[in-house]
């Protein structure tokens, strides 16, 4: 059996094994884990330094180059110098240009004291190719000669930078200095706005790159590399090597990415950092060979290598020695169980598969057996309670004895019965998918039934099962002195249906029957618990009714049926034909509690009522106009769904949302009828007032006050209703008769442009012009020109 068992591809050893070299390979990945955050690390500072250097040479450097840029900004903009260049006095006295010249030659030479960090500028006219320098002013020939003659910037180089047009930048050049040595230098050059499309000067200001490469020495002792400073047309203007960037270098690189890789034509690998001046558009570029970057790093991965090799050779020796040492106990144990246990499936275990597969089997066999047992005494304990509140039980098995079989006692003071009955259900099935309906209803019986039964066995007995489609519980109380047992169960029942609709969305309504003191009587407390529970269904009424609050309540029906007299009814009747609906609303709940305040009324008499209410109803649409045009003709299924309604609840909703509905119908034909009577009433006061102005505009007093006060209203008020109405206003209808009964008179040849405005009521002649040439266009006198013609 041991040599079959440690044969097989799935044993247990094979799993132990994997499981050892899965820990044997977790110090290994955590190695290369610390060795790849090292590596990060390492690096990130490595790039930290490097920018920090960086920036450090770019704020000195910024500074230097601040410098000359201030320096230029003074000679620029000095008196002389803009005299000299912008002023016309030469063209009068052209002798005095040299002497002007020569001035400005001093005054540079004051510049050249208060800016010792320059190391060279001058001034390059383009007017007479000459070089204005501090004290001196030389031809443009001489001025190279003496300023930057060499084999690597000839004439006609230097001749193209300061001969050209709108510039202004950093580049190299090459400068001789007082030991007549030639030095590489940057020179800051400016141009001097045209004149004529032609170039009037330059400024040129030369800063030595030995002042430069002192900054940048302290870059090369950190990384060994090579540091470099590029204007915006990538030319160096310094650098720590005398060796220039490869024609291939990535420069657009250096706008996109603070660092890169860069491999250069001999394979050697460079790590290229490099910021940007925010003023000066400089670049400062930092390239690092990679050797000398991962020197560290490589230092810490053989440390990881080594680890990793040590940790694999003693990991596989300690795990040989456990699984051997292992394994024992379990050979023997597998050995056990293989006598008695035969495998019913022809599928390959292991050791442990083999020896769960034992131990399941029986206690599957053991779980399933009292499953059923359980299942089968719980449908015969409810069958028991439901034939013993039936009163149904078989008298040949004494009742003591059935009790002790479903482990039930039944040995308290007082006995009662609840009923359950689901109100809605919905929201707690659509918490519940993908199961079916049946299934559904047991699992919320089942939720009621613990509950009832969990709530009552605090300090009472309770046994609940279904019987037809509602829930019944068998209640036995035992209750100290001085408490009531019909209170208690109406906190019980009142706990259950605020835990259930809470927690699990289900609504009960529960009826509670008597008290009654022998189980002899629990099948009359069953019956009293279905009466009550009846009642509630068809009369509504409280979610938890109890047996004795309903004989309590309950009353002789009187002579007069119900309560709605012919004065209320007229009340009703008149709130509703005027749309009034609050007051309707008002007298409707005020019947509604006269007639169920009290649960007096049968159901057939509550039919009547809300018949009767309808009729009401219908009345007073009547009276609003044409019965085809009735509320209720075009809405028929309102009184199907009264007619329908099983509850006295259902009923009055239906009532509340009918008289709603014709509210809203005879409101609006109401105002629709006094819509139409008030516009009836304007039209008349129109025709009326316009009228009128026809028959009194020859009057030179007719205006809007004296017709406000001819028909007793506000002028003001009379104006707004006239133009509300006409859409323009009384003074406007007024000018415009008066000037229709002016152009008839204007059509006479006898009648003259003031007997024309007299005539229609004007006292002054330029008053009629002006609303005449306003209501048509032209003058008056230009009209009886044109009629005439």
């Amino acid at each position: 059996m041991r040599n079959k068992i440690f044969i097989n591809g799935q044993s247990i050893v094979l799993t132990w094994m994997i499981s050892y070299i899965v820990i044997l390979l977790l110090p290994v990945a955590i190695g290369l884990l610390l060795y790849m955050e090292s590596s990060k690390t390492l690096k990130e500072e490595i790039q930290q330094a490097n920018d920090s250097l960086l920036k450090q040479v770019r704020e000195i450097m910024d500074n230097q180059f601040k410098t000359m840029e201030q320096l230029n900004f003074e000679i620029t903009w000095n008196v002389s110098v803009q005299e000299l260049l912008y002023s016309n006095k030469y063209d009068a006295f052209p002798k005095e240009y040299r002497y002007d010249a020569y001035q400005i030659a001093r005054i540079l030479s004051m510049y050249k004291t208060s800016y010792p960090l320059i190391d060279s500028f001058y001034i390059y006219l383009n007017k007479d190719q000459s070089a204005i320098l501090p004290t001196t002013v030389r031809t443009n020939s001489f001025a190279y000669e003496t300023l930057h003659m060499s084999d690597a910037f000839s004439f006609s180089s230097w001749q193209a930078i300061v001969t050209r047009s709108n510039f202004k930048g950093f580049i190299p050049m090459y400068r001789i200095g007082d030991d007549n040595k030639l030095r590489k230098t940057v020179a800051y050059i400016s141009t001097y706005p045209e004149e004529h499309n032609k170039p009037l000067a330059t400024n040129v200001i030369m800063v030595d790159q030995s002042r430069i490469i002192g900054a940048i020495q302290n870059m090369e002792i950190f990384n060994k590399g090579h540091v470099l400073i590029l204007n915006n047309e990538n030319q160096i203007l310094a650098s720590n090597s005398t060796d220039s960037l490869p024609t291939d270098f990535p420069f657009d690189q250096l706008d996109s990415s603070s660092n890169f890789y860069y491999t250069d034509s001999s394979g050697e690998k460079y790590e290229v950092f490099n910021i940007q001046s925010p003023r000066s558009k400089l670049k400062y570029v930092s390239m690092m060979p990679s050797t000398v970057y991962w020197k560290k790093a490589a230092h810490i991965r053989n440390l990881t290598y080594l680890s990793m090799a040590i940790s694999l050779l003693g990991g596989g020796i300690l795990t040989y020695v456990f699984l051997r040492r292992n394994y024992n106990p379990v050979r023997r144990l597998v050995h056990a169980f293989s006598k008695k246990q035969t495998l019913q499936s022809s599928k390959r275990y292991n050791e442990f598969h083999f020896l769960q597969e034992a131990v399941d089997s029986t206690l599957i066999e053991i779980a399933d057996f009292k499953n059923k047992m359980e299942q089968q005494r719980h449908i015969v304990r409810s069958h028991f309670i439901e034939k013993l509140l039936k009163g149904k039980l078989d008298s040949q098995i004494p009742i003591d004895e059935a009790l002790t079989t479903f482990e039930m006692k039944l040995d308290r003071q007082d006995f009662a019965v609840m009923l359950f009955v689901v109100d809605k259900s919905e929201p707690f099935f659509e918490r519940i998918n993908h199961t079916p309906e049946g299934d559904k209803w047991k699992l919320l019986q089942f939720i009621i039934m613990n509950v009832v039964e969990e709530l009552l066995s605090e300090r009472h007995r309770g046994y609940a099962a279904e019987i037809d489609d509602t829930l019944a519980c068998l209640v036995n109380l035992t209750m100290e002195d001085g408490y009531s047992s019909k209170l208690e169960l109406l906190r019980i029942a009142d706990k259950a249906q605020t835990f259930l609709s809470s927690t699990y969305d289900i609504n009960l309504t529960i009826s509670i029957s008597s008290i009654h003191e022998r189980i002899a009587d629990v099948p009359q407390a069953f019956l009293e618990a279905l009466d009550s529970m009846a009642f509630k269904l068809v009369m509504g009424g409280p979610e938890i009714l109890s047996y004795d609050d309903l004989q309590a309540n309950v009353t002789c029906e009187s002579n007069s049926g119900y309560y709605y007299p012919a004065q209320i009814e007229q009340q009703f009747m008149y709130a509703v034909k005027l749309g009034e609906l609050e007051e309707a609303q008002m007298i409707l709940t005020e019947i509604m509690n006269k007639n169920f305040d009290n649960p007096g009324i049968s159901v057939s008499l509550t039919k009547c009522l809300m018949l009767n209410l309808v009729t009401t109803m219908m009345k007073s649409i009547s009276e609003t106009g044409d019965i085809q045009e009735s509320f209720f003709i075009r809405n028929p299924k309102l009184l199907d769904r009264l007619l329908c309604s099983k509850t006295v609840q259902d009923m009055q909703l239906q009532l509340s949302d009918m008289l709603e509905q014709v509210c809203v119908f005879t409101s609006a034909k109401r105002q629709h009828t006094i819509s139409l009577t008030r516009q009836k009433a304007l039209q008349q006061l129109v025709n009326e007032v316009t009228a009128y102005i026809e028959h009194n505009y020859t009057d030179a007093n007719l205006n809007v006050t004296m017709i406000g006060s001819h028909f007793n209203r506000k002028a003001t008020y009379l104006s707004k209703l006239f133009k509300d109405y006409v859409g323009e206003g009384l003074l406007d209808r007024i000018n415009k008769v008066r000037i229709e009964k002016s152009k008839l008179l204007l059509g006479r040849q006898e009648q003259s442009v003031g007997d024309a405005a007299y005539g229609v009521g004007f006292n002054d002649i330029n008053a009629f012009i002006r609303v005449f040439k306003k209501v048509e266009g032209i003058t008056p006198g230009k009209y009886k020109e044109l009629i005439e013609k």
